[in-house]
């Protein structure tokens, strides 16, 4: 009798481990949480697990995520290539996608901080010369520096790129992030702000599985 009430509580252990492994693993679904790509895109270095956002400084929510993302990037392994495209949509949010390779080029990574800040604390929109020149000048980049760097080859280029990658990806809102080119993350009424790099984590995961 003991016998069969172990073996019957050891197989009972097993299907209630076997049957929370299946939930976690099916914790994050396709269609709810994440979507998948009609048409994946190669990374730029197959041999690590590639994760794109894509945002605007403008964004509510990206400006939410930021404090979160900035904590998420100090425990990346180095399997994982993380960089961001600023989204190309319109004159203005150029302009703003003009500062985010500002800093890139200067590496003053405290002026992407500071764009984000002036936009939803300090409510300056950065939209014109006449409010970013005297806003780059705190982080010590005089106005020639930024006429330069404005006017430059090298920016002009990252401007396409952005927004090529944003248009191959079918970016349509912001933030989104694109994992290894297979899968699109971004906020819905299953997933809030908060969780999306849950979401990425988890395909993430997925992928250093293959």
């Amino acid at each position: 009798m003991s016998q069969v009430f172990t073996k019957f509580f050891a197989f009972s252990l097993i299907f209630l481990l076997s049957a929370q492994c299946s939930e976690a693993a099916e914790k994050y679904k396709p269609g709810r949480h994440f979507e998948v790509l009609s048409e994946p895109v190669l990374t730029r270095d197959n041999s690590r697990v590639e994760v794109v956002e894509f945002f605007w400084f403008g964004c509510g929510h990206c400006f939410t995520l930021e404090a979160l993302l900035s904590d998420w990037k100090k425990d990346l392994p180095s399997s994982v290539d993380f960089y961001r495209y600023p989204v190309i949509w319109n004159k203005m949010v150029e302009t703003h996608a003009k500062l985010f390779f500002i800093a890139e080029a200067m590496n003053k990574p405290d002026i992407v901080n500071g764009v984000f800040n002036a936009i939803h604390v300090r409510q300056k929109m950065l939209a014109s010369d006449k409010e970013i020149i005297p806003f780059l000048k705190t982080y010590g980049v005089s106005e020639d520096q930024y006429n330069q760097l404005s006017n430059s080859f090298g920016l002009k280029n990252n401007i396409k790129k952005a927004d090529l990658f944003s248009e191959k990806y079918g970016i349509k809102g912001v933030p989104t992030f694109i994992v290894n080119g297979k899968y699109a993350v971004s906020g819905n009424r299953e997933i809030g702000t908060k969780d999306l790099l849950n979401v990425v984590d988890f395909l993430i995961a997925k992928e250093r599985k293959k």
